[in-house]
């Protein structure tokens, strides 16, 4: 059996990307071959690829580079007996395959690209897709009742951590550094478009926390054109000597930020506004920091819940309430007890629900299925 992969960016660097290259490692379990086709280039430096990477067409988006990978794309999908399609931008280019030669498609769904109005030709393809998977049952309910997409149609896949990030969690297994200073982190892009993400929050509840503990810090990792803005409400709120901005973190830096946190923050919202959805389709970091033994409090929008268990491994609660984060974050930061049995009770369920093997499992009956679909 041979698998084509359509991607956006297979060698990016966000969550939607992660997810796309763990789908075709595990679509290409059981020896079938996996080949890969993106539209752009990455930054990662591991170019490895379950089959043959075909290439890309550069490093910006444009009629012509999107007109070149549709061709690349019908030349070669006839030798495919499934195409998969990362992003539902592409889910278009499958159905066009789906009609000249017969070949069934699938379509990921992550977040808010799926969460609002489509245009026609994408909600035509993702209704004609034999299979539709999405990252959160929330996208899931959101896909079926927004675009008409059968339930039978759909399969919730979870992500799962990457196993070579795993396995440095597994190595550093303990607690976290016993310090006078709570370290509170998030991980996640500084955009003014995902200010979503709940950084203000913990911001301004910072002050608390501090009074609470102690000693307290928070640490954000990632960068953005947001920055400038959050470090000014830092300095508005007097933490600006407790807030550290570590710019973009490489993959390989996660482990030494995740082991360094006592708890990992980010109590991001879901919430329609004038220009569209905003959200967490799902998380990864939240498990990633689960992982590493460390509690994790999340928002309550969107599918970020579904990414921990309330108040088992952390905590969930409404980004929008600064006070309600407030509250939280100063419990946990009084509690040091808790905080370590949230944080073994995290990794074991990492254990159990978020790992490669459970994500190959849910994957396998999702291509056979697909693959065997009676309107192929």
């Amino acid at each position: 059996m041979n698998v084509l992969v359509l991607a956006t960016k297979y060698f990016g660097t966000g969550g939607a990307q992660a997810y796309t290259r763990m789908f075709a490692d595990a679509a290409a379990e059981g020896g079938r071959q996996v080949d890969v086709l993106s539209l752009l280039g990455g930054d990662l430096s591991d170019r490895s690829c379950p089959g043959r990477y075909l290439g890309d067409q550069g490093s910006r988006s444009t009629p012509w580079t999107q007109a070149r990978f549709v061709g690349q794309a019908m030349r070669r999908g006839a030798a495919y007996d499934l195409v998969v399609c990362g992003h539902v931008a592409l889910a278009p280019v499958g159905h066009l395959l789906l009609r000249l030669h017969g070949t069934p498609y699938l379509v990921i769904g992550h977040g808010i690209e799926v969460w609002g109005p489509l245009g026609p030709r994408r909600r035509t393809a993702l209704r004609r897709a034999q299979r539709v998977v999405t990252v959160s049952h929330f996208t899931a309910q959101v896909v079926a009742e927004t675009h008409g997409v059968s339930p039978a149609r759909l399969a919730v896949i979870h992500p799962a951590v990457d196993p070579a990030l795993l396995q440095a969690a597994q190595d550093a297994a303990g607690p976290a550094p016993d310090t006078d200073t709570v370290t509170l982190l998030t991980v996640a892009r500084l955009s003014a478009e995902e200010r979503y993400k709940g950084c203000d929050a913990v911001i301004s509840a910072l002050p608390a926390v501090r009074a609470a503990a102690g000693v307290a810090r928070y640490v954000i990792a990632g960068d953005g054109d947001d920055r400038p803005r959050l470090r000014a409400l830092a300095e508005e709120r007097g933490v600006g000597d407790a807030v550290t901005f570590a710019g973009r973190v490489p993959r390989e830096g996660l482990p030494a930020l995740y082991r360094g946190c006592d708890m990992f923050v980010m109590p991001s919202i879901a919430e329609r506004r004038p220009a569209g959805w905003t959200g967490e389709g799902f998380g990864i970091v939240y498990i990633e920091a689960a992982a590493f033994g460390r509690p994790v409090v999340a928002g309550n929008g969107g599918g970020a819940p579904e990414a921990l268990r309330d108040g088992v491994t952390g905590a969930v609660v409404d980004g929008r309430d600064a006070d309600a984060v407030a509250t939280v974050l100063v419990r946990m930061a009084q509690d040091a007890p808790l905080r370590r049995r949230m944080g073994e009770a995290g990794r074991q369920w990492v254990q159990e629900r978020f790992t490669f093997e459970r994500f190959r499992r849910d994957v396998a009956p999702v291509v056979e299925s697909a693959l065997s679909a009676p309107d192929r």
